[in-house]
């Protein structure tokens, strides 16, 4: 890494900083559940000061991307548990229009990820499907809200569409979006309408017709009130 100028301000210092223990996670290699360097080794090959990369550290610490455990060290967390989503979340959907955008880009996302996912569903994502549907069933028979079953049927699309990106953008916006959906399977009726949406979309899925199945989860989303012309 080249080394940071010193007429750089000290928040595009910190910035850079920041960007440079992505790389090294990057160059590293490094997964979930894996140690960064310590503090002493992060401090010479960024080639600054150890109190700058604890600073660093305790940022990317508050927001949940890595986890300290005494006498043990720095480990990568799982995205799953970061906490950016919720503080970008407070910060950007303050207003309406915000909060319609998201909705529309869910929509674009899933409809698409149906499509991918027609053409490239496996035999063991249509059982992870069918047994999500299951509990769906079950819940709505106990009169229970299927919320986290609604979340993993859609979750599991987007894994079967076989592009990680689309997937790691999906995760967020999902979470952004979680009020609609909860209060659209608060509606008299709408979980068990949900969830024989929910049995054409896999029908389509497994019948690899790619038109179908984004029609199905255009369709269905339209009545979640998801999706948005």
């Amino acid at each position: 890494m080249a080394m940071l100028s010193s007429e750089q301000t000290e928040p595009n210092k910190f910035k850079e900083i920041l960007l440079e223990i992505n790389r090294i996670i990057e160059k590293d290699r490094l997964r979930a559940g894996d140690r960064l360097p310590s503090e002493r080794e992060l401090s010479e090959r960024l080639q600054c000061g150890r109190s700058t990369v604890r600073e660093a550290l305790r940022a990317l610490e508050l927001l949940g991307i890595i986890t300290t455990k005494r006498g043990e060290g720095t480990f990568l967390q799982h995205h799953t548990s970061h906490q950016l989503v919720d503080v970008l979340a407070f910060y950007i959907l303050r207003d309406v229009k915000s909060k319609q955008d998201l909705v529309e880009m869910r929509g674009l996302m899933e409809v698409n990820a149906a499509h991918l996912a027609a053409k490239r569903i496996t035999a063991a994502d249509v059982d992870r499907l069918q047994h999500i549907l299951l509990k769906m069933e079950q819940k709505i028979k106990a009169d229970e809200l299927p919320g986290q079953e609604d979340h993993d049927f859609h979750h599991q699309i987007v894994r079967a569409s076989g592009n990680e990106l689309l997937l790691r953008m999906w995760y967020p916006i999902v979470l952004y979006s979680r009020e609609v959906r909860e209060s659209s399977l608060k509606r008299p009726g709408r979980p068990l309408e949900a969830l024989e949406e929910h049995l054409t979309i896999l029908q389509a899925l497994q019948s690899g017709h790619p038109e179908q199945a984004a029609g199905a989860m255009r369709l269905h989303l339209e009545h979640g009130d998801y999706f948005r012309e």
